[in-house]
């Protein structure tokens, strides 16, 4: 069902000063940053990769939303964890028919030309899980 972990997304309060933190401190580099928008707020998002795995920086422009409440509940810190599926339209109706909650009952558009499901964090521990099919 699971490919790999595709990204660990991490919301921010100030986008370009993480990604000073991140490439300064831990010598990531930046290899692409994408404005995406979700629920009628655009996220900005920046992908660090290291090795298979990226590191997503997500800033939202909005006061609602899934990064926004995060924000305000939380503070800064680890969103989500996205993991890469082969088929996602099987995997969602799979996991839906045991009973697991979806933050939106169906595949949405994500960044960098994907399509997603995002898990309700109640589900594991409190962490969204993001699953990703890449084009």
């Amino acid at each position: 069902m699971l490919i790999k972990i595709e990204h660990i997304g991490i919301v921010v309060k100030d986008l370009e000063e993480r990604i000073r933190k991140y490439t300064s401190l831990l010598g990531l580099k930046i290899k692409e940053i994408e404005e995406v928008k979700v629920e009628n707020v655009v996220n900005r998002v920046a992908f660090l990769p290291i090795g298979e795995t990226n590191i997503e920086l997500v800033q939202t422009t909005g006061d609602t939303g899934l990064a926004a409440d995060f924000l305000k509940e939380r503070g800064e810190g680890i969103h989500h964890i996205a993991f890469e599926v082969e088929d996602l339209d099987k995997t969602f109706q799979e996991l839906r028919s045991k009973g697991v909650e979806f933050v939106w009952d169906q595949i949405i558009r994500g960044s960098r030309g994907s399509m997603v499901a995002v898990i309700k964090p109640e589900e594991f521990n409190g962490v969204y899980i993001e699953l990703v099919q890449r084009d």
